[in-house]
């Protein structure tokens, strides 16, 4: 495609398209490893290798697409588009293929090429809201900056220069995503909500009491600090504190009023997506108990559910209403969110089963979430690659 195709107008359509292909086709490419399909040859071993890819592959991308798209409404300036859109977007797929490229790129290359694409997005997005005089959101290059810096420990614990393991970086890092759908979620969630409810003509107070949220959001930054520095060495207060947690989180969802909205699945899904976090944060607090790690029922219930979910109805919703569409699901989005919710569900179950179900388990939720950002493609491929219906700019 040509810098002046629409694919090309605005930061969410290579970023969602990609990301949602590149979700589908970490897991494939990870499962048919599992399953002795694939062998091949690589610096990192294959499960840190999903585990990151899911985090700085498919993670990211959501993330660089919503910010794109949204810092200009936030700002009044322009979105970034042609070719440093391109020049941007490349350093992302650049760092994607490196960490697939196995043994034929040297380490500290493959490192050094994947470290790239956060602080170039973090000095891009400052300079906006700097310029603008946007402070409310200056947060958010900080928090790119500390992934990107999460992201560099990840390297430097393969060699074994970093403190912590490379597992435990990833777990801080997934914990920083929390974070993220903390804050932006605990904005766009009950406003949504809101929104809707107020045009079927519901006068319904939504919103949780500030405090609440405060707490929410401080206790998920310390979560992520404990990841690296209290969970190893006293698991059961650290599991204590997540249980809090996760108390905390499910109370300021009670305020955003979630049974209002089964109607609506753009709405119910973010709801959906939420409530993973107290339950993910329980589990969470459940592994370190019982066995005294970040324990993988725990790890995707708030990845596969709160995660992956926030991500597929967020980029839903955006594509629909940056496209110019009607902003309602058809019966193809609806599918690939219900689909999601159960492909969590099973991978979350597939965790307590030791027989022989629970490899089939996981196969299934794996099936499902192929399905579910299928599904998403089959739908937005031809939207990103043509024009706004509405005949508006993006």
């Amino acid at each position: 495609m040509t810098a002046s195709s629409p694919f090309w107008r605005a930061g969410f359509r290579p970023f969602f398209t990609t990301g949602a292909l590149y979700a589908l086709t970490v897991l494939s490419l990870w499962i048919l490893i599992l399953a002795g399909v694939i062998d091949y040859e690589t610096h990192i071993v294959p499960s840190l290798i999903h585990g990151h890819e899911m985090i700085y592959g498919f993670g990211v991308a959501a993330i660089a697409g919503f910010i794109l798209t949204a810092m200009p409404n936030w700002t009044n300036t322009e979105p970034l588009s042609g070719k440093p859109l391109i020049a941007l977007f490349g350093l992302w797929l650049f760092g994607r293929l490196s960490l697939w490229a196995g043994t034929f790129l040297p380490y500290s290359l493959l490192a050094t090429v994947d470290l790239l694409f956060l602080p170039v997005l973090s000095i891009y997005t400052a300079r906006i809201l700097i310029r603008t005089g946007n402070k409310r959101n200056l947060m958010l290059p900080g928090i790119f900056i500390i992934l990107a810096i999460f992201n560099l420990c990840f390297y430097l614990a393969e060699t074994g220069i970093a403190p912590h393991s490379s597992r435990v970086i990833l777990e801080a890092a997934i914990s920083l995503l929390l974070l993220l759908i903390t804050i932006i979620g605990g904005r766009i969630v009950p406003a949504f909500t809101r929104n809707a409810l107020a045009a079927k003509g519901l006068k319904v107070d939504i919103g949780a009491p500030g405090k609440l949220s405060i707490l929410c959001i401080l206790g998920t930054a310390v979560m992520m600090a404990g990841d690296l520095l209290i969970a190893d060495n006293w698991p059961e207060p650290f599991a204590y504190f997540c249980a809090l947690l996760a108390g905390l989180h499910l109370a300021r969802l009670y305020f955003w009023k979630g049974w209002m909205t089964f109607s609506d699945p753009l709405l119910w899904a973010m709801h959906a997506a939420y409530l993973w976090i107290p339950i993910g944060l329980i589990l969470k607090a459940y592994g370190f108990v019982t066995y005294g790690y970040f324990w993988e029922g725990a790890l995707h219930a708030l990845t596969a559910g709160a995660i992956g979910t926030m991500i597929l109805v967020v980029t839903i919703r955006a594509g629909l209403g940056h496209t110019g569409s009607i902003l309602r699901t058809n019966p193809y989005l609806t599918a690939a969110l219900w689909i999601i919710t159960f492909s969590a569900i099973f991978r979350v179950l597939q965790s307590f089963i030791e027989n022989d179900f629970s490899e089939q388990l996981l196969y299934l939720s794996s099936a499902f979430w192929v399905l579910a950002f299928g599904l998403y493609l089959v739908n937005f491929l031809p939207l990103m690659t043509r024009p706004r219906l509405d005949g508006k700019p993006g």
